[in-house]
């Protein structure tokens, strides 16, 4: 991961360009990322948008997944909203977490199976976390 920040600062140093301290609300931000990529199981790899296993009417920017146990979906600018369609595997139970990356907030979506209706914000940032319930 990596974080850009660029405030001004009288000695003219960007923390993205020479290190230094964080300003503003970036170590907390950068802290609960971090606690959610602590949390996923590993070896998490990418997935491509149109891997069949991953297909969803909610186009998201970034995929990572452990087979089918685990499953997040980043979503960037792009702002899902409205009923959203969500394709799990039949016969197994999913737990769904709405992260929102910038008010730092997990809000539980419900348990699910098979082909799942979500109702999301229309807000960029935004992140699914799908967790399989043993």
């Amino acid at each position: 991961m990596t974080h850009g920040e660029t405030y001004y600062s009288e000695d003219e140093v960007l923390w993205w360009s020479k290190g230094g301290k964080l300003k503003g609300e970036s170590p907390t931000r950068i802290a609960f990322l971090r606690s959610i990529i602590e949390e996923a199981p590993f070896p998490l790899e990418p997935i491509d948008h149109r891997d069949p296993r991953y297909i969803s009417s909610i186009r998201y920017n970034h995929c990572l997944a452990k087979d089918d146990e685990y499953i997040l979906f980043y979503y960037d600018l792009y702002k899902p909203s409205e009923e959203e369609e969500l394709k799990l595997p039949e016969g197994k139970k999913y737990k769904v977490e709405l992260i929102d990356t910038w008010e730092m907030k997990i809000t539980k979506l419900g348990v699910f199976s098979g082909k799942v209706q979500l109702k999301l914000p229309g807000k960029s940032f935004m992140a699914l976390r799908i967790q399989k319930v043993e």
